[in-house]
């Protein structure tokens, strides 16, 4: 295996095609616009999330970056994920639709989701995730602390469970 800038060991990871922003976005454009990225982590909280980045960014121009890192097991090519592309694709176009806002969706496919991540996330860029009130940690905090480590701006909306 390779080793990435930060001394790790890199995982393989598989980046499909992106899916273009509901409303057209010149990439040109990236600069003079907000762009928020929200992880997709269940139907629910990402909801929650791109609810929250449509009522906060109203008059803002923001553009939202909508990534699902699926994690592929080992035994299985990266190019042959367990869940069906086109599937997780439409789960994509449909919250994208349900947000009203320009969502830009991305697949990746990857060994490890933190290595997902850093795969396809720009640098400090704006994360915003949502996850369930507990009193443990969940997937969510650990992953938002995850990217705060690697240095994005990382925001948690806790919503009632």
């Amino acid at each position: 295996m390779e080793s990435g800038g930060m001394g790790k060991p890199t995982t393989p990871v598989l980046r499909t095609g992106r899916e273009p922003a509901r409303r057209p976005v010149e990439f040109s454009d990236r600069a003079s616009r907000l762009w928020v990225v929200i992880p997709y982590t269940t139907p629910e909280l990402t909801r929650a999330a791109l609810s929250f980045a449509a009522a906060f960014g109203q008059g803002l121009g923001v553009c939202v970056q909508l990534i699902d890192v699926q994690v592929v097991p080992y035994p299985c090519p990266l190019s042959q994920p367990m869940v069906s592309r086109e599937h997780s694709r439409h789960k994509l176009r449909e919250l994208a639709r349900q947000s009203g806002l320009p969502v830009r969706a991305e697949l990746v496919y990857a060994r490890d989701q933190e290595e997902g991540f850093r795969h396809v996330l720009r640098p400090a860029s704006l994360v915003l995730l949502a996850t369930s009130k507990r009193w443990w940690r969940t997937a969510e905090e650990k992953l938002a602390r995850s990217l705060s480590r690697a240095g994005h701006s990382v925001a948690i909306m806790p919503q009632k469970a």
